[in-house]
């Protein structure tokens, strides 16, 4: 079945590959088609359905970001990133399973690592229903820090597939990222940079600096700087202009991550796509696998 649609020459246009109207999540997987006339038409992704399609038409340069595009100019200078994306991969799902770790109980200051192992298991399975007050309840440790062998437990419980890996340099980790993995880490705030601006989408956007948990879940390129887009649970409420949650999809420099790991926790805990099956993080050429009870862990709040 083809959808056929009025255009105007010279304009791109994406179509959204599922009628599902009311929610912001729709794939962006068709590629933009660029007009060359009044009529395009592309072939439809489903099986003959009646519904509507959107079309959404790009007079300027775009990018994505938290499942709708943007215009290159003036977002990504308004929100600290540069000028002109050259490349941007992502691992997100067409749900919602971002955590704030705010209001996740009376340890909620101390939450990040059972808010991070939640959002990751929600990632794998959408069925996933516990909470991250769930996760601490499972293992308390007194109400305080989590350790990075809390996490790994935790997944093993749910019986999520899970590989801990050295951690070797960002060319590492766009590689795990590059093969759908998603990655847990356990780092030091206090080598990311402070970038409280109002608008800003990058770097640290809080005071608190010391061991913390935080899922990776893609990286983008701006010009020559290289940033990884992660799920930052330590968001207290905070919101951009827009309502969205600060923590969620923030840019971090490649530079300031990985010194960030390094200097804390040099691992990465990496769970490999839904039907991936238990050993295809192992197998991955980026991955330099440990045995978790032969290491340090350590603790983030």
């Amino acid at each position: 079945m083809q959808l056929l649609f009025q255009t105007t020459s010279g304009c791109a246009y994406q179509v959204q590959s599922n009628p599902t109207v009311g929610s912001r999540f729709w794939s962006d997987t068709l590629p933009p088609l660029s007009a060359t006339g009044s009529l395009a038409s592309v072939l439809a992704p489903a099986e003959p359905i009646t519904g509507f399609f959107r079309v959404l038409e790009f007079t300027n340069r775009t990018f994505w970001y938290d499942w709708g595009y943007y215009y290159e100019d003036p977002n990504l200078t308004a929100w600290g990133w540069g000028s002109t994306q050259s490349a941007y991969m992502h691992i997100d799902r067409p749900y919602d399973w971002y955590i704030d770790q705010a209001g996740t109980g009376p340890d909620a200051d101390a939450n990040c690592g059972p808010a991070s192992v939640t959002m990751a298991i929600k990632w794998y399975n959408r069925s996933f229903e516990k909470t991250a007050a769930d996760a601490r309840n499972k293992y308390p440790e007194g109400g305080g820090w989590w350790y990075t062998y809390d996490v790994i437990n935790y997944l093993n419980l749910f019986s999520v597939p899970n590989t801990t890996s050295w951690f070797t340099g960002t060319n590492q980790l766009m590689g795990i990222l590059n093969q759908s993995n998603l990655v847990i880490l356990c780092l030091s705030t206090a080598y990311l940079g402070l970038d409280d601006a109002s608008e800003h989408r990058v770097g640290r956007f809080y005071s608190y600096v010391g061991g913390h948990f935080l899922v990776v879940k893609g990286w983008r390129m701006v010009g020559s700087a290289l940033f990884f887009e992660v799920y930052d649970p330590y968001n207290w409420q905070a919101t951009y202009a827009d309502t969205t949650p600060k923590g969620r999809n923030r840019h971090l420099p490649a530079a300031d991550l990985s010194n960030a790991i390094a200097r804390w926790w040099n691992y990465l805990i990496v769970i490999p796509p839904p039907g991936g099956g238990a050993g295809i993080a192992e197998q991955s050429a980026f991955i330099l696998p440990v045995d978790p009870t032969q290491i340090a862990h350590k603790w983030g709040m």
